[in-house]
């Protein structure tokens, strides 16, 4: 028996490396925003539903691994003072880049510079540099039958030294 070689001409192949969506670095979670597959137009809220481990409940409370988030930040900064919602649903997706989530002294331990049983544990929005200062808006608009209307307008300006934002809502849905 001689053994032949054949020559066999293969199809194209294609080989599509896929991103990383979370990581450890050190005690801190970072998920890669751009590894997530988000319909056009998604805010924040889209991706954070998204995210292994992360729950988000319908009050704007987060989770991460069972572990209630007690302050979401854009950019490290304290922006949306108890109210997360508001970043959540008007802060379009399409500008993050990274979401950190980690154990944040607090004033008390940073002062004295040691644990003194104050730290926060804070999920931080952090933005594409293209997005990291300027101003963003969004703005809704609906009618309906039975005289229905919907209303909503979301502004914010920020920069390294100043955070501004101005929301705004009115409707006959009983909608907060």
């Amino acid at each position: 028996d001689k053994k032949k070689d054949v020559n066999v001409m293969l199809g194209e192949v294609v080989v599509k490396a896929t991103k990383i969506k979370m990581a450890y670095k050190g005690d801190t979670l970072v998920f890669n925003a751009d590894a997530f597959n988000l319909p056009q137009g998604s805010m924040l809220d889209d991706l954070i539903k998204q995210m292994p481990g992360v729950q988000l409940k319908d009050n704007g409370e987060i989770t991460v691994n069972g572990r209630k988030v007690d302050y979401l930040t854009l950019n490290g900064k304290d922006f949306f003072k108890g109210n997360p919602k508001l970043a959540l649903e008007n802060l379009p997706a399409y500008t993050v880049n990274k979401i950190k989530v980690y154990n944040k002294a607090g004033a008390a331990s940073r002062i004295m510079d040691r644990d003194m049983g104050d730290k926060s544990y804070v999920m931080d929005v952090r933005l594409k540099k293209e997005y990291s200062t300027g101003y963003m808006g969004n703005v809704e608009a609906g009618i309906g039958t039975k005289d229905r209307y919907e209303g909503k307008y979301f502004g914010m300006k920020f920069t390294d030294m100043e955070r501004v934002m101005l929301f705004g809502n009115s409707n006959n849905l009983n909608d907060n």
